[in-house]
């Protein structure tokens, strides 16, 4: 996954590409917090919950962008990650 942060207000989220229309967006401990936006889709300051439906517009701009640039290349691992479960 590669770290992304929104061109906005600064807030560093995880990111991977499978395709052009599927990202994977992982909020980092401290992320939807940070995030105006997500804050107040979820109506407190801590922002937790965030789901896909609530992703920021200037976040979601952002890794559109970045993914437009060839910052954030398609990934070509597959889910589930092939291997035992300990």
């Amino acid at each position: 996954m590669f770290q992304i942060s929104c061109e906005r207000c600064g807030t560093a989220v995880l990111v991977e590409k499978y395709s052009q229309r599927h990202t994977s967006v992982q909020w980092l401990d401290d992320a939807a917090a940070q995030c105006p936006y997500a804050a107040a889709e979820t109506g407190h300051a801590a922002g937790h919950g965030v789901s896909r439906k609530q992703l920021c517009p200037a976040l979601h701009a952002t890794i559109d962008t970045a993914a437009r640039d060839g910052l954030l290349p398609l990934t070509t691992r597959s889910e589930p990650t092939p291997g035992v479960l300990a």
